[in-house]
């Protein structure tokens, strides 16, 4: 395991995302039913397969059988570290059942504000049977950094199908598409998001790998990203 993780590394340190901007603007590492742990760390690196990387640093935290709440850095290097942007989430969800919320992310660019958002989501997860879930989750983005210049709401929405191999193995299938009021010609955009994920006790392992479609010009790109995720 210690060679596979390490060779994952390699690659993604030796190699504009396919996701829209807005799937980052939440404080969890992407779309997620499950309750937080009473107290959690996360941390994670997704790459186009070039220089442009993104690091993200979460902490979340349980207050009670309903709310959760957390926090995430993002900071993406570019060009070999020669730049580098941050950004901070500060986010918080309601649980009004077992496995529906509403949650409320703030957005704050640190490198330039005019690029920072307010995102509204709703998100549920329902099992068809006892190895299978769908999860289904609807987003709304408000000002610049979601919207884009002149824009004036970004809607996204997903559909993810779960495969659950006991308390230890899961596959995922994330269909994810995004767009713009006042701009939807421009950026309407298509994601397709294989997962796996491994359990160990509290700690989650997970490796995504984007694939953009639709638009050439705005979605043809690729990324794949490792996220680790454990109870403190």
């Amino acid at each position: 395991m210690r060679r596979l993780l390490c060779l994952l590394f390699a690659v993604l340190a030796t190699n504009a995302f396919a996701l829209d901007h807005m799937w980052d603007m939440r404080y969890t590492f992407g779309p997620e039913s499950r309750p937080s742990p009473k107290m959690g760390f996360g941390l994670g690196i997704r790459s186009p397969f070039n220089s442009n990387v993104l690091f993200p640093i979460n902490f979340t935290r349980q207050l009670n059988k309903k709310f959760d709440v957390g926090t995430k850095l993002d900071i993406n290097t570019y060009n070999k570290l020669d730049e580098i942007h941050t950004a901070l989430d500060i986010g918080g969800r309601f649980r009004y059942k077992p496995a529906s919320f509403i949650a409320l992310d703030g957005y704050l660019d640190l490198s330039d504000i005019n690029a920072s958002a307010v995102v509204f989501t709703i998100g549920t997860q329902l099992f068809i049977a006892r190895c299978f879930a769908n999860y289904y989750e609807l987003r709304a983005g408000f000002l610049e950094g979601a919207t884009g210049k002149d824009g004036y709401a970004k809607f996204s929405g997903a559909v993810i199908p779960t495969i659950v191999f006991g308390q230890i193995f899961r596959l995922f299938l994330e269909v994810n598409t995004s767009a713009s009021v006042g701009h939807f010609r421009d950026d309407f955009m298509v994601d397709i998001i294989p997962k796996m994920e491994l359990t160990f006790g509290g700690t989650h392992i997970r490796i995504d790998f984007d694939v953009g479609v639709m638009q050439e010009k705005n979605n043809d790109q690729k990324t794949i990203a490792l996220y680790v995720m454990t109870a403190l």
